[in-house]
């Protein structure tokens, strides 16, 4: 068996693709070649405005809505034993939501005593 010898062009396939690409002069037919990009490509985080446009909730986000939603149903609830067994069940999700999100976006645990106010860290 005859071993080819190594061709740096044929490294991987895309590399190979562009190559042809732009010999047969396709980057200079491309929109707005030569001209500068636009403030609005350079602002912000890149990769936020990529996620943002794939329409992605990271899971850590999703989970806050869903806690949010717990707590506006517990504020409404009029049985105070009630609404310390749905706190309870809050506080566990609380913990899970922060085992998931970034550090600096933890969240505290509740008390039923003071829900209304503390629902304003969720909001």
């Amino acid at each position: 068996m005859k071993k080819e010898p190594y061709n740096k062009e044929n490294r991987d396939l895309m590399s190979s693709i562009y190559g042809d690409f732009e010999k047969k002069g396709g980057a200079a037919k491309l929109p707005g070649m030569g001209k500068p990009l636009p403030k609005s490509a350079l602002e912000g985080d890149i990769f936020s405005k990529i996620v943002k446009n794939a329409n992605y909730l990271p899971a850590w986000l999703q989970r806050q809505k869903e806690i949010r939603q717990q707590i506006e149903r517990a504020m409404k609830l009029k049985d105070k034993n009630q609404r310390i067994k749905e706190v309870e069940k809050i506080n566990q999700d609380i913990i899970s939501y922060n085992r998931i999100c970034p550090p600096a976006l933890q969240k505290n645990k509740l008390s039923a005593d003071q829900l209304e106010s503390q629902y304003k860290q969720w909001e």
